[in-house]
């Protein structure tokens, strides 16, 4: 038997429980916490409009087990965005579900996911950021307002 088959069997039965309610995780939830979530699962990127012009994007994916906390950290930070799902649908990981939290717009990247970042994050994860803050440098100027 191999080494997932066992793992695998590990688990039955819990293969979709959380631990806590997205009410409880709420509670529970701090900014450091949702920075060691992004270090690990995060993804400071960019999107094309149907134009062909770049938009910078934040993603966060986890399991579709986890969208609960998907749903309280999107919470925590104030955000109004849904939590898309959808099937992962590459090699090797056919059939399993995901969920996703995407932020395209600029004012809440400016507002709300620069700050939360900005010299904060400590492995990799900080270098691809300020490598996304000098791809999109509006990103980090003055907080942006809407008229």
């Amino acid at each position: 038997m191999s080494k997932s088959k066992g793992f695998e069997h590990f688990y039955i039965g819990i293969h979709n429980e959380t631990f806590y309610s997205k009410e409880e995780i709420l509670e529970r939830l701090s900014e450091d916490y949702i920075r060691g979530i992004i270090e690990g699962e995060g993804c400071f990127c960019s999107d094309r409009r149907s134009n062909g012009e770049k938009i910078p994007s934040f993603t966060l994916t986890m399991h579709i087990r986890d969208r609960e906390l998907l749903e309280a950290i999107r919470d925590h930070l104030g955000l109004t965005c849904p939590v898309y799902t959808y099937n992962y649908r590459e090699k090797n990981y056919t059939g399993r579900q995901r969920a996703t939290l995407i932020i395209r717009d600029v004012a809440t990247l400016k507002n709300t996911i620069v700050p939360l970042f900005k010299n904060k994050l400590l492995g990799f994860k900080g270098t691809q950021f300020d490598f996304w803050l000098k791809k999109f440098p509006y990103l980090n100027s003055l907080a942006y307002r809407e008229d």
